[in-house]
Order: C-alpha cells, then sequence, then structure tokens
C-alpha cells in the first residue's frame, strides 16, 4: 500500500487539523515540510498550480483541501462508531469559522507580521477590503462572531461530558481544535479570549494528547519522485446524475469558489462523483497523476 504522504508546515492550523487527525488513526505517515508561501516549486508540479495547505499525496493521487484529505483518510481507515456525516457537517461548519478567526489574526498582527507574509494573507483572507486598516475596524465584529459560535461547543462539550460527538475523540474534534489551536498561537489575546471557555480549555487538553500518529521525513524531491515512478490508483468513475452533465475525459478547471486571486486547476476529468472530482493533470516533474477536490467550495468549469 502506497504511503501516506502529507505536505504541510508546522504552523498551519488545517495542517494540524489532519496531523490529529492522523493521531486519531493511529496511522504512520510521511512529512514534507513546504513553504508557507507562494512560490512553491516542489508543491506546485503536485498540486498543478492548486496554493493552500496542506495537501495529501497517496502515490500519483493528490487530495487537496483538508475537507477531501478528512474524506480519504476515513476512506482508508474507518472510524468506529462511524456518523462520518454528521463529522463532515462539523467539519464544514468549523471551516466556515475558520475565516473569521484567520481575519482577527491577520488584521490584529498586521504590525508585526514580515510584509511579505502579511500582503500574501491579506490578499487571501481580507480581499474585500482595499487596506488594512479597514479590517482592523471590523475586528471587533469578527470576534463577537467567533465567540457567538464556539459557545455553542462550549454547550455540546459540557452536555456530552467529553467530546462533541459522543464519549470519544472524533474527526469532529480534531476540526474544531485545529482553530482553537490556531487562536492561542496567533491571536494577541488568544489565551485570554478562550479562558471564558472552561469546558473547550478542558477538552484541548484531551485533543492535545492525541498527538499525530507516527511521522517519519521525507524530502520534497522524495515526494516527487513517488509520484513520478507510480500510477493513479482512483478508478474512473462517471456520476450519472452529475447536474452539470461533466463527463470523463472532459478537460475542465477547478478553482475555490472564494475570490482570491489563486490560480486555476486543470485536467482531463478521470473520476467524478456527488462529493469529489478527480482530474488527471501532466507535467515534465511527476508525469501524470490524478489531482482530487471536494466538490463543496470549488467551481467546476469546461475549458
Amino acid at each position: 500500500m502506497p504511503e501516506l504522504i502529507l505536505h504541510h508546515y508546522s504552523t498551519s492550523p488545517l495542517s494540524e487539523k489532519i496531523r490529529i487527525t492522523l493521531g486519531l488513526k493511529n496511522l504512520s505517515w510521511r512529512s514534507v515540510e513546504i513553504p508557507n508561501l507562494p512560490p512553491k516549486p516542489d508543491v506546485m508540479p503536485l498540486s498543478g498550480g492548486y496554493r493552500r495547505t496542506p495537501i495529501l499525496q497517496v502515490g500519483a493521487d493528490v487530495f487537496c483541501d483538508s475537507q477531501l484529505i478528512l474524506s480519504e483518510l476515513e476512506h482508508r481507515e474507518p472510524s468506529k462508531p462511524n456518523n462520518f456525516g454528521l463529522v463532515q457537517i462539523v467539519n464544514r461548519w468549523c471551516d466556515d469559522l475558520f475565516h473569521p478567526v484567520v481575519k482577527v489574526a491577520v488584521a490584529a498582527s498586521s504590525d508585526e507580521l514580515p510584509k511579505e507574509f502579511l500582503e500574501d494573507r491579506q490578499k487571501l483572507f481580507l480581499n474585500e477590503y482595499s487596506n488594512i486598516e479597514s479590517a482592523k475596524a471590523r475586528i471587533p465584529h469578527y470576534t463577537a462572531q467567533i465567540r457567538a459560535q464556539l459557545a455553542w461547543a462550549e454547550t455540546s462539550l459540557k452536555e456530552q461530558k467529553g467530546f462533541l460527538i459522543g464519549n470519544s475523540a472524533s474527526i469532529a474534534d480534531a476540526s474544531l481544535y485545529a482553530l482553537t489551536w490556531f487562536i492561542r498561537r496567533r491571536w494577541k489575546n488568544g489565551v485570554q479570549f478562550l479562558e471564558e471557555f472552561p469546558n473547550i480549555c478542558h477538552w484541548e487538553e484531551s485533543v492535545k494528547n492525541i498527538g499525530h500518529g507516527t511521522a517519519t521525513d521525507m524530502t520534497s524531491q522524495e515526494a516527487l519522485g513517488v509520484a513520478k515512478n507510480t500510477e493513479t490508483t482512483s478508478k474512473s468513475h462517471q456520476d450519472a446524475n452529475d447536474f452539470q452533465n461533466l463527463t470523463i475525459g472532459e478537460r475542465v478547471s477547478i478553482i475555490s469558489d472564494a475570490n482570491t486571486g489563486e490560480e486555476k486547476v486543470c485536467g482531463h476529468i478521470h473520476t467524478i462523483d456527488q462529493n469529489r472530482i478527480g482530474l488527471l493533470h501532466t507535467n515534465d516533474r511527476v508525469g501524470t497523476i490524478c489531482i482530487h477536490f471536494p466538490k463543496v467550495g470549488y467551481v467546476v468549469e469546461r475549458v
């Protein structure tokens, strides 16, 4: 069975979500540390131009977006008991909550952040504002939104007496933990902010103790070599009920539905179903690979 290769960097909250999930499933994996800013010369050949972190590589199959990575890990190593539909609903909520969280982190720390990093993250997460001062003025609003939603989790953890769904940790816990982990590390007043939520603070320690599974370092060059020397194991599949009438072999582009100025990923459809789409993409450094994306949160267009 091909190794799980996670391309990530240590301070990425969405990478932490995946690292905790690997710990939950007690999996062994290879760790490729990647830059936190473009250009990412050893990532782009694998991702077809997708610039976000993390990505999961399994041989010549590349999975983009933490939403889909969670789904793929669950497919390969199912949880017991399994209520993955509810888990994905919680994860989607956490992905939405990530946006005001990161807005506060960037805006509140803008004076201390390196100029290049700030410009990149402002473009990625604060694109609706013409300048950083506009975003700073919205910090109280963002914080109120986050506080209200964390209160839901606080109540749930109190009633469940342990974890978000049931008495044992699940991927839902990994999804929320990534946010509180980020708040503690990147908000100026994050630690103080979380003190209002004692059940969350207690729960955080339980999730932290899960760990990250067993990681072994791998170089980016080794990961590229793995892709080039293997073939996709994903079977070609056609979704007969696809509302866009997309078919196997069509050339399409895919991009996040957020207006962030990112590059489209192009390729020929290899597999498609309700929740995901896989594109065959070829370049000199990796040969032909299959790059997989979730349907939710992405726009697919014929090219």
